[in-house]
């Protein structure tokens, strides 16, 4: 096919466009994983600007995985991120089917009150008092219920249910099937798309979370990984820096910065491509009829 000389511009135009956009995207990360990889006296070598390392060291990475504060952080991040996720897919997807009903009392004022959590928020001080009132403070849990329905997948699954043919919902009720059964049989075999994609916003959300747990823990073996990063990208060559350091040569506070950010990315990274073909789709589910 002949494309006309202001189409091969404009081929030429989008390409550079988009070749620019993922190497500013990428290049963070290998700049990252190359800082992580490089030694000391490289490291001082280059200036502290390293981006492929001549003599790569697994040093920071075997310091940081040796550290029971991290593995411990790391479990407390896995348990939030699995378990909120869970809570939450199972909450939410109940409440969009019992808000599907359009004959349910009072559903007019509940669907307002759902959207009135998405536009607006009590505030911080506010959490704070009712979370220090319920108990939950220094507690992992807080960082479980604050976050327990998400009223925008709630709308995006209600929509969906409502969009299922009629006569599904019929031939289940003439079959003797409840509302369980066609919850569990029907609507979330159906729905699954986008429940994986609002489970996969709500992991990513939960594994890089840290300033609710800095706000209501105190405890710092509860503390998630995230938070730990924060305290060591913020410590410089204070008390937690130092206790990573001590007793291992080679390894500058820099490396072990960058070795940290690889290992609270990783995990994440690595759940992504088993829910990426329902990512796409389940984003626009509850958008489109049909």
């Amino acid at each position: 096919m002949i494309h006309s000389k202001a189409d091969r511009i404009y081929q030429i135009v989008i390409h550079i466009i988009v070749i620019a956009i993922v190497v500013s995207a990428i290049f963070p990360l290998i700049y990252v994983l190359g800082m992580s990889l490089t030694g000391q006296t490289e490291m001082m070598e280059r200036n502290y600007f390293v981006i492929i390392p001549h003599e790569p060291t697994l040093s920071s990475y075997e310091r940081i995985l040796s550290s029971p504060l991290i593995w411990k952080s790391f479990f407390v991040s896995v348990f939030r991120s699995a378990a909120g996720t869970l809570l939450m897919l199972a909450l939410t997807v109940v409440g969009a089917y019992v808000l599907s009903v359009r004959t349910l009392p009072g559903r007019s004022v509940m669907l307002f009150l759902v959207l009135g959590t998405i536009l607006f928020n009590a505030g911080l001080i506010p959490t704070y008092l009712v979370v220090k009132k319920l108990g939950f403070v220094d507690s992992i849990w807080v960082l479980i219920l604050l976050y327990l329905v998400d009223s925008f997948g709630l709308l995006v699954i209600k929509i969906f249910i409502e969009n299922l043919p009629d006569g599904l919902i019929e031939a289940g009720k003439i079959d003797g099937a409840g509302d369980i059964q066609m919850l569990l049989r029907v609507v979330v075999p159906l729905a699954a798309p986008a429940l994986a994609a609002i489970g996969l916003f709500s992991i990513v959300f939960h594994w890089n979370s840290w300033f609710d747990a800095m706000v209501y823990l105190n405890n710092a073996s509860l503390f998630p990984m995230q938070l730990i990063l924060k305290n060591m990208l913020t410590a410089a060559s204070g008390d937690m820096m130092s206790t990573f350091l001590s007793n291992t040569a080679g390894v500058t506070p820099e490396s072990m910065k960058m070795a940290t950010v690889i290992v609270g990315t990783l995990p994440i990274l690595l759940v992504y491509p088993f829910l990426q073909k329902h990512f796409v789709k389940g984003v626009y589910l509850g958008a489109v009829k049909g």
